[in-house]
């Protein structure tokens, strides 16, 4: 990794950083789930968690997973667009995916208590990418088709268990209002890929 892709796309390296020191802080100080993690239950009191929760993540396997979807497409973004737009896609995905919560936790009767992540706004950057540019060819494949498998497996997880995958059906908002933005940043381009 060198400093010029570092310096060439900021925001996506920004978004990562924050992300991390969040997951360190929580997990030095487990004390700060309380202002971090968003719980469907408390909202009301806690409403600021709608933003902090996709800045958020307790597990290795979850942070990681979601900062390599930021890393792979969020810097495909942010060169095709610019940083504005990676940090609008992802705190809008975020944010909607996070209303999304309170209202399926209730519908599922959910009482696991808080929860961490920012897969909304991860996979919202990775299908605004893939709407923007899809046929481009992320790892070995074209975006359009990470992204039709990121919905389906989200979707099988989800409906297989619920209860653990409460989230599931903020990701899909984040995919959905993701691939919005994006194919309206390629239909502003003229219908051509950035």
């Amino acid at each position: 990794m060198t400093a010029n892709r570092i310096l060439s796309t900021p925001a996506a390296w920004a978004l990562l950083l924050v992300n991390v020191i969040i997951f360190a802080a929580l997990n030095l100080s487990p004390g700060l789930a309380d202002v971090f993690l968003l719980d469907p239950g408390r909202i009301m009191e806690r409403p600021w968690s709608l933003f902090t929760v996709f800045f958020s993540h307790e597990l290795l396997i979850h942070i990681a997973l979601n900062m390599f979807l930021l890393l792979v497409f969020g810097t495909r973004l942010e060169k095709a667009a610019d940083a504005r737009v990676l940090f609008s896609v992802y705190v809008l995905c975020g944010f909607l995916g996070s209303l999304t919560i309170p209202a399926y936790a209730s519908v599922i009767g959910y009482a696991g208590g808080p929860i961490a992540g920012a897969s909304a706004s991860a996979f919202g950057v990775a299908a605004a990418c893939a709407a923007l540019q899809p046929d481009a060819v992320v790892l070995k494949s074209k975006a359009k088709h990470w992204i039709v498998a990121l919905f389906i497996v989200n979707a099988l997880l989800t409906v297989q268990n619920p209860h653990v995958s409460v989230g599931g059906p903020a990701h899909a908002v984040g995919i959905a209002a993701g691939a919005v933005f994006g194919y309206a940043l390629r239909k502003k381009s003229g219908g051509r890929t950035v």
